[in-house]
């Protein structure tokens, strides 16, 4: 059955009282790079598998929402495809609504149930499936993996997220009362401003508190912190399933999938544990270690990825993969060397690489160029003494969460120009939300109102001095021009900036 035909037969109840609910409270999600499918292509090149080049892959997301994390993937690479799906007709319209405004013509977005999608829905190379398989009824959750196990191309890559156990169980207590407290309150904003109203309370410590009562009132505080969207569809959420890791690996294993890598790898390597902890996570194998470390840190939250179970991975870091690559400062780096952070670190604990990648960012750099910067730079004793392979050294700092790796370079302007041009799914964003995607797909605050009116004048059609006259106040006059030359670095700095070369 052709797509369009398939959509229009397939659209789930209106009536249905979880498509109301994500109506009633939309569901926006942040920018993350952890579900950009450059993330999932550099895991699985490192891990021993021969992906799709992301420039040209097909991407599918399940229960896409509002496109906040598919459509802006979809503006940096036109000649990929990407897919989306939702139920919920609100956000769907939006994500709809921002496809024709960017005029992306290879992006697609539907309004379907995923029970019902077709055998023949077509193969992907990356899908990311964030936010679904805690919060769905069992019997929908019965299908996500099968669905992806069908879908994925056979070197691809899946991300699934999911609340996970044990740390759930404390945050458990906090939902229980959510959903007490709420229990006659109909509609989801009811029960939102109703939710907010009991955290305050609650996060009021009484006299004496002990330690147990100090950190549930931390994940009572945790929970008020969230967006209202976050609390209706996470705190409040009917369903809201959190599984222990091996029970997430057995259902994926039932579809013929397996664990390849968390989509943060530093959280799989006992960065923080006590020595004699981590000798006894090393006699274990691969997948039970996982589940202990999930024990030793009390995680609560998994970003998952899988392949399928015959795919030719080696689940062991490969440094010579390294070399295909392009690397960029980590935001860990980048906040370490602002003077403002109050945590720069000493030129002798940066290493030299991070130095370079610091001096080239927004720019990022292919692991190759900076093989060849190393080389030139290294003294002849280094030489003589045989330094490590560029590829093991970016390896180590990739691991360590100092320099993040990408498949995929960014048409990313360093310096604005003449008639400067700001990412135009951030400046669509922008006109509802205070959180935007940087093109490394980053999230941003950007909530000053003069700040927010010159993103959303930065179209590419403007010079500097039409810029200065439609936004007067600061702007105008002698000076105008030197505060409109420092936003927009700082707009460059933050990689909002779109090359056009």
């Amino acid at each position: 059955m052709p797509l369009a035909d398939f959509a229009a037969t397939m659209q789930p109840a209106p009536d249905d009282p979880l498509v109301r609910s994500y109506n009633d409270v939309p569901y926006t999600s942040s920018p993350d790079p952890a579900r950009h499918p450059d993330r999932l292509a550099t895991l699985g090149t490192l891990l021993g598998l021969d992906v799709a080049p992301v420039a040209t892959s097909r991407v599918l997301e399940l229960a896409c929402g509002d496109g906040a994390n598919l459509v802006p993937i979809g503006a940096t690479l036109p000649d990929a495809t990407f897919v989306g799906f939702d139920f919920a007709a609100t956000p769907v319209a939006r994500a709809q609504r921002m496809v024709r405004e960017l005029g992306l013509d290879n992006v697609r977005i539907h309004e379907l149930d995923l029970r019902a999608v077709p055998a023949d829905f077509g193969m992907f190379d990356y899908i990311i499936a964030h936010g679904l398989y805690s919060w769905i009824p069992a019997d929908v959750r019965a299908q996500v993996l099968p669905l992806i196990a069908r879908h994925l191309a056979p070197n691809g890559v899946a991300l699934v997220s999911y609340n996970a156990m044990p740390g759930c169980h404390m945050r458990g207590v906090v939902w229980d009362m959510l959903k007490y407290h709420t229990r006659d309150i109909s509609g989801k904003a009811g029960k939102v401003a109703a939710g907010r109203a009991l955290l305050d309370l609650v996060a009021t410590p009484v006299d004496d508190d002990t330690p147990g009562q100090q950190a549930l009132r931390a994940e009572v505080r945790s929970a008020a912190l969230g967006t209202d969207a976050s609390l209706a569809h996470d705190d409040l959420s009917e369903p809201n399933h959190p599984f222990y890791f091996h029970e997430f690996v057995a259902d994926a294993a039932r579809s013929g999938l397996t664990f390849l890598a968390e989509a943060r790898l530093d959280t799989m390597l006992g960065a923080g544990v006590a020595p004699k902890v981590r000798q006894a996570l090393g006699r274990l194998d691969r997948l039970a270690r996982e589940q202990y470390l999930d024990f030793v840190h009390f995680r609560h939250f998994r970003e998952s990825l899988l392949c399928h179970a015959g795919a030719p991975a080696k689940f062991v870091l490969q440094p010579s993969r390294v070399l295909a690559l392009h690397a960029l400062p980590s935001l860990a780096t980048r906040r370490a060397a602002l003077p403002a952070s109050g945590t720069t670190q000493p030129a002798a604990v940066m290493d030299p690489l991070e130095r370079y990648l610091l001096a080239c960012w927004p720019r990022c750099v292919s692991v190759t160029e900076l093989g060849e910067w190393a080389a030139a730079r290294a003294g002849a004793a280094e030489r003589a003494n045989g330094s490590p392979h560029i590829g093991e050294r970016v390896a180590a700092l990739y691991a360590a969460g100092r320099v993040d790796l990408r498949a995929q370079p960014v048409a990313v302007a360093v310096a604005a120009g003449e008639r400067p041009e700001a990412f135009g799914a951030a400046r669509f964003i922008n006109r509802d939300h205070d959180v935007i995607p940087s093109l490394y797909h980053e999230a941003l605050r950007y909530q000053d109102p003069l700040a927010r009116k010159l993103l959303a004048l930065l179209d590419g059609t403007r010079t500097r001095d039409d810029l200065c006259a439609a936004l007067d106040g600061p702007f105008a006059g002698p000076a105008g021009r030197t505060q409109l030359d420092r936003a927009l670095q700082v707009l460059a700095s933050k990689a909002l900036l779109v090359d056009r070369a």
